[in-house]
């Protein structure tokens, strides 16, 4: 689907590819594109071949040398390290981004958040975005937060009519259509945290 965030993952180990496999379905604006294990050969060449905004990489996973593997990417993509706390500092050097293994899911999520932000908020930007007023903006937190267009006209005190011009105005301005991705947008900037989401 076009406008979406496109990532490889390069894991070895099946259980952890199904944990970000799964984790990474939490993310609307995400696409997994492809999933490798590190064995296959040609690896690199396979993954230019598909130009992914982001690349997420065990360095354990690599068959050959990590230093080789990563010099014929290029600088082009963005790496993202999958490490534990036993990566040595070496390693860790090498990658843009870092993902901790062990961490919990909500760490993990607002990592991942803020680690697409500036390439969500690029494409966001192709849309002649403009800042949304501040009514605009609270009834963006109160849609992203599942409520509908009657419990959000109760709540501020609106006509339906209104809060539904609101919403109109909203997905005009940002570009964005779908619920999750206005949820995406209020996170990366602010409007809510992960918290006011799960209540």
């Amino acid at each position: 689907m076009a406008g979406k965030i496109s990532i490889v993952l390069i894991e070895h180990s099946y259980l952890l590819r199904a944990g970000m496999e799964s984790l990474l379905m939490e993310l609307p604006e995400v696409q997994l594109t492809e999933v490798f294990d590190g064995s296959e050969k040609r690896l690199a060449e396979k993954i230019l071949h598909l130009k992914p905004d982001f690349i997420m990489i065990n360095p354990k996973s690599v068959r050959d040398s990590l230093n080789s593997f990563i010099r014929s990417l290029g600088n082009e993509v963005p790496l993202t390290g999958l490490i534990d706390e036993n990566t040595p500092p070496e390693i860790r050097g090498k990658f843009k981004h870092i993902l901790v293994i062990t961490d919990s899911k909500y760490d993990l999520l607002n990592r991942m958040h803020k680690l697409i932000g500036t390439h969500y908020t690029k494409k966001s930007d192709s849309h002649e975005s403009r800042p949304l007023s501040e009514r605009e903006t609270t009834v963006l937190k109160h849609v992203t937060q599942g409520m509908t267009n009657q419990e959000i006209a109760e709540k501020l005190f609106l006509s339906v009519h209104t809060v539904t011009t609101h919403r109109k105005n909203i997905t005009k301005k940002l570009g964005i259509k779908t619920v999750s991705g206005l949820t995406v947008y209020a996170l990366l900037n602010k409007v809510i945290d992960m918290r006011e989401i799960n209540q």
